[in-house]
């Protein structure tokens, strides 16, 4: 019989976890400085809920239970809307959640129905300052993690449902799902799909060109004038308080850009770190969302896609930490619990042996996780010190347990 985790989901052994775990702190940490808040929600909600707006290839993703009348969560927006719209909060609210949603997709390399996302939203403000907000923070949050070089790339709803009406009214709603996956069957491949709709040729490979090509975004920005001056002048103030915040935060207009959800009403983005995995996180306005379940008002938000990041991160070494009290014997193992206890006491990560190992045995395996060895003795539990040993250096020293703690905690 086969015991492995249900298809598209896994199990995080330690090494792996810990990874993880640092990346979620690392995030987590820069969305507290930007003054976002944490909010949970469940897991499981009404199926009413989350088929309001998710847009009928989402629909055939959701996990179902309770004879369908509730789902599992396919993002972390749609809750946050539903209790955004029912509860007061000081405007602007600024709202970060880093949790696990589902989605029953056929899994391929860097996605899977079971994912973690780390959003961050901002309930009540109509100015595009929230918009650079999320962004800087998005990247802070990248950089910090250990990347460079990563790309925003900026649209706006209202520019491509212009451009789909204009090469071919009617069918807006098919053009936009093929500039959808122009990424990843490039410019020819859509140019034959919009031809297969009823899109004339070679005005769709002209509109391409315009779309996709390398002008800078000063020169895109008078070409999204050409069909919406309120979006194009919207995302120039983007662009604008994004280098405020950060001179290196590189924005690139990409007018092809479409983000799969129904729920986008205004500029949506995404960051890219790498062409073989794709972005790593992306988001937009969603003005309309809220008043859908009760209470409307405007909303705008960012995820960053965990699985994506990790799987970038892939191999990296996790820094040893805390220390290893190892007693020379068992007749001085409680002097070592003794030491430990005012390690963790003062916020030392500490470990003593459980299986009453000899000592060579216990350096051995502290070896493999801890930047620091204790070892005590008859000497040292008469004198109250230790032998603080540095695991990389191998150079150590016999002080008494108030000097051990101010040498780790340096």
């Amino acid at each position: 019989m086969d015991y492995s985790a249900p298809k598209g989901m896994r199990d995080f052994l330690p090494d792996e976890m810990s990874l993880r775990e640092e990346a979620v702190d690392t995030i987590k940490s820069v969305y507290r400085r930007f003054g976002f808040v944490p909010m949970e929600t469940p897991a499981l909600e009404t199926l009413d809920v989350l088929e309001k707006k998710c847009g009928e290839e989402i629909k055939g993703q959701l996990f179902r239970v309770d004879d369908g009348r509730l789902a599992l969560r396919f993002d972390l927006t749609v809750p946050l809307s539903r209790v955004a719209s029912s509860n007061t909060f000081k405007k602007p609210f600024k709202r970060y959640c880093i949790a696990p949603v589902w989605r029953k997709e056929e899994p391929q390399k860097g996605r899977f129905r079971e994912f973690y996302q780390a959003d961050a939203d901002i309930i009540g403000s109509t100015t595009m300052r929230a918009e650079a907000e999320l962004i800087a923070a998005a990247t802070t949050a990248i950089t910090e993690l250990g990347f460079t070089g990563g790309v925003v790339r900026l649209n706006d709803r209202r520019i491509i449902s212009a451009i789909a009406g204009k090469l071919l009214s009617g069918k807006e709603g098919q053009i936009l799902r093929i500039l959808d996956k122009r990424d990843k069957v490039g410019n020819d491949a859509a140019v034959e799909m919009l031809a297969g709709i009823g899109a004339d040729k070679t005005a769709a490979k002209k509109l391409l060109e315009e779309l996709t090509g390398s002008a800078a975004n000063a020169a895109k920005l008078k070409v999204a004038a050409a069909y919406s001056k309120e979006a194009a002048d919207d995302l120039q103030k983007i662009i604008e308080f994004a280098k405020e915040y950060d001179s290196k935060i590189k924005i690139e207009l990409d007018f092809s850009l479409v983000r799969g959800l129904d729920y986008y009403t205004g500029p949506i983005f995404e960051i890219k770190l790498s062409d073989e995995i794709g972005s790593v996180g992306g988001g937009g306005r969603y003005d309309n969302l809220l008043s859908m379940y009760g209470q409307g008002d405007t909303a705008v938000g960012i995820s960053l896609g965990i699985e994506r990041l990790m799987a970038l991160m892939k191999g990296r070494k996790l820094e040893k930490k805390g220390v290893f009290v190892a007693a020379i014997s068992e007749e001085f193992y409680t002097y070592a619990l003794q030491v430990a206890s005012q390690l963790r006491a003062a916020g030392i990560s500490a470990q003593t042996d459980l299986n009453a190992r000899n000592l060579k045995k216990q350096i051995d395996y502290a070896a493999g996780s801890c930047a620091w060895l204790i070892v005590v003795g008859e000497k040292e539990k008469k004198e109250k010190k230790v032998t603080l040993r540095n695991l990389e250096t191998g150079k150590e020293e016999m002080t008494d347990v108030a000097g051990a703690i101010k040498t780790l905690l340096k």
